[in-house]
């Protein structure tokens, strides 16, 4: 770790007993956190910093949301998530039924609550101000294959199918979940990026591939492929300078 010195050292220098312990304690004070993002001590903690937070509820029919605001960090977090998880069976039973071969979507980035109304809500929106802003997003679902016998065989349609998600802030992608081939999963993908003070949108997309299957198989009728979501959630803690 690169430290600060405050006063300059040179061979048979004479030892000034006002600043002999400087360079110790800006050297502590680096290790202890308190050097800005410009490598200038911060001011003190004082009496100031320990008021009580502020928390909001944002909260909706589907949505659950707050913000968190402290003195030197802010917390937000928004989740949709299945209203039934609680009881014994409500875990298993997804929010969408996306159907993939019928429904519309695109082939690029496509937007999270544009496929189910329940999700219209579904962006974290928050005032940053300059410093860094950390967190993560978590996605629950299922991309899932179809099986076909249409001869002897059995004919299992759609192991390269793949799905990947990506959060964007302000329509930039700062973070994805690379490629997830067909079976149920749960994802957390975290993301650091430096923020000025300014108006944050944080939004979850989704992109797939789900191609019809090779004729040769045999295959003929609608293929079944369908996309479930059984819940997702957005976290951001905005650290101050």
């Amino acid at each position: 770790m690169k430290t600060y010195t405050q006063h300059g050292q040179k061979r048979f220098d004479q030892v000034k007993p006002d600043s002999i312990n400087d360079n110790t304690k800006e050297t502590i004070g680096v290790y202890n956190g308190r050097m800005d993002g410009q490598n200038v001590p911060v001011a003190s903690i004082d009496n100031t910093k320990f008021i009580p937070c502020d928390v909001t509820s944002n909260s909706t029919s589907d949505l659950y949301a707050f913000a968190w605001t402290g003195q030197t960090q802010d917390y937000y977090f928004i989740r949709r998530w299945q209203d039934l998880e609680e009881t014994a069976d409500g875990i298993h039973k997804p929010l969408i039924y996306f159907n993939l071969q019928s429904d519309d979507w695109s082939s690029g980035w496509n937007n999270l609550t544009e496929i189910d109304s329940t999700f219209a809500g579904f962006i974290l929106n928050l005032n940053s101000q300059s410093g860094t802003l950390n967190g993560c997003f978590d996605i629950n679902f299922r991309h899932g294959v179809d099986i076909r016998q249409p001869l002897a065989d059995v004919v299992t349609i759609g192991i390269d199918w793949w799905t990947r998600w990506g959060l964007f802030c302000n329509d930039v992608l700062i973070a994805e979940s690379g490629r997830v081939y067909p079976r149920l999963e749960s994802l957390s993908i975290p993301f650091s990026i430096s923020v000025g003070t300014q108006p944050i949108k944080l939004e979850l997309k989704w992109q797939t591939v789900n191609m019809n299957p090779d004729p040769t198989f045999g295959v003929t009728g609608t293929i079944f492929s369908k996309l479930e979501i059984y819940g997702a959630s957005i976290w951001a803690c905005n650290t101050k300078r």
